[in-house]
């Protein structure tokens, strides 16, 4: 799989770089390869949209460029951050201060409202001190994005009393409100 359309910004540094990345999963006695070989550095800026068949380790490289999944072989990086080296913990660190993820099948929390999902990324930033504290200027930044994705008239609704276009949106203001340095949509 290779990126299908790449802007060029800064050329620096690469924000990722993964060289012969593999991963394969086990179903039964069948090894299945979802990733075989992979490398790619992407840089600050860069617009990179993979096309491919269903099946071809689309989601798999974001989920491991998010560090949601690590790889098989090979190697992952993000900035300075080993993330197939990383532990459990660098590896939620790294998830909660850089990475936004927009999912394919949005991944709202069913018993919080529109709101309380856009800024639960912030919430569980925070400590519980830390959120009281700001807590402010967090929902500020909720409505912000909010607005900005046209769902100002739902706040107060929960998932199920959205459509789908509108769950994507809260999907994306949710991914977007932390500030990530890096946006993964799915």
């Amino acid at each position: 799989m290779e990126p299908a359309m790449a802007c060029h910004a800064d050329r620096t540094a690469p924000v990722f770089q993964t060289k012969g990345l593999t991963k394969t999963y086990r179903q039964g006695d069948v090894e299945v390869h979802a990733l075989r070989g992979v490398d790619i550095s992407l840089y600050p800026g860069e617009l990179v949209v993979m096309l491919g068949a269903s099946g071809s380790g689309k989601s798999t490289l974001l989920n491991i460029l998010g560090g949601l999944d690590v790889p098989t072989t090979g190697e992952v990086r993000y900035q300075d951050i080993d993330l197939a080296g990383a532990s459990d913990r660098e590896l939620t660190r790294y998830r909660r201060d850089y990475v936004g993820f927009v999912f394919q099948f949005y991944h709202l929390l069913p018993e919080l409202t529109l709101l309380e999902n856009v800024i639960s990324p912030l919430m569980i930033r925070h400590s519980l001190f830390n959120f009281l504290r700001e807590r402010k200027e967090i929902r500020e930044r909720g409505l912000e994005i909010i607005e900005k994705v046209g769902l100002s008239h739902r706040l107060k609704h929960k998932p199920s009393e959205l459509s789908g276009g509108e769950m994507q949106r809260a999907a994306i203001a949710r991914s977007l409100a932390a500030k990530p340095t890096v946006l993964l949509a799915d």
